[in-house]
């Protein structure tokens, strides 16, 4: 008897992470690429903004649009396609919500669930899903939405977007760790945070002497260390609720 074999979801993520490269420099494969995509991007975005979708739904050309700009911001670094993917679409349909979408003046948020970067992406998407249905019924509570507001403001002066925050929030264990150990190290009477502001940066020496930890990891991860100690510092309630790795001690000196 002939075994049929199936493609592994390894395998499948293979697959797609060198047809993107190849897209990237050629429109065929790149339209072709889209086209075979076509039922995956559907029920991608389906799960992401949680509701049904068509292909004559904006929110589908939104993410067929988002998908063709991650192919060509996709390298090889960036791990799984798809999951890279999913953030630029993410990103996209926030756009197309905040600019054309207001019930009551009450928006789509920036989705938070960035800070948790501890989950896998199929867990995270579900994450957000969930928190769209369950908290806002679609339209987020118009405190988070104010807080995300002011912080968006404030990172602009630090040169830190929420799409940076997605690709550098630390993934693996120990980097979780070492990031807490950071904040830790931050909040630490006399805090650092006065220096932070000042300078606009992370005052990586002091840090250092605090805290034995690995100066390049610190260095990987500095927007969203520099974004989390803000948030801890400033009056950032519902926001801080998503950040994992501060912790209650951290919080606790901020009130000091």
């Amino acid at each position: 008897m002939t075994r049929i074999h199936t493609a592994s979801e390894e395998e499948k993520a293979g697959c797609a992470n060198e047809r993107a490269l190849l897209a990237q420099s050629d429109s065929d494969e790149l339209e072709h690429f889209l086209s075979d995509e076509q039922q995956h991007i559907l029920k991608l975005t389906a799960r992401l903004i949680g509701k049904s979708l068509t292909v004559n739904d904006d929110e589908y050309s939104i993410a067929l649009t988002a998908v063709a700009e991650a192919v060509k911001k996709y390298e090889r670094t960036r791990g799984d396609f798809w999951s890279f993917a999913s953030l630029v679409i993410k990103s996209r349909e926030l756009d197309f919500y905040r600019s054309n979408a207001s019930i009551n003046d009450r928006e789509m948020p920036v989705a938070p669930e960035l800070f948790t970067s501890d989950m896998v992406e199929e867990d995270r998407d579900r994450a957000l899903q969930n928190d769209i249905n369950d908290r806002t019924a679609v339209y987020v509570d118009t405190a988070l939405k104010d807080e995300i507001e002011d912080l968006k403001e404030k990172l602009t002066g630090y040169g830190i977007s929420f799409f940076d925050l997605a690709e550098c929030s630390p993934k693996a264990k120990k980097s979780r760790e070492v990031c807490s150990r950071v904040l830790e190290a931050v909040f630490t009477p006399p805090p650092l945070m006065e220096e932070i502001i000042k300078n606009k940066a992370l005052p990586i020496k002091k840090i250092l002497e605090r805290q034995s930890v690995s100066r390049k990891l610190i260095d990987r991860h500095r927007k969203y260390l520099m974004c989390a100690a803000l948030i801890i510092d400033g009056d950032y309630p519902n926001i801080a609720e998503y950040i994992p790795y501060a912790s209650t001690e951290s919080r606790r000196h901020t009130r000091m």
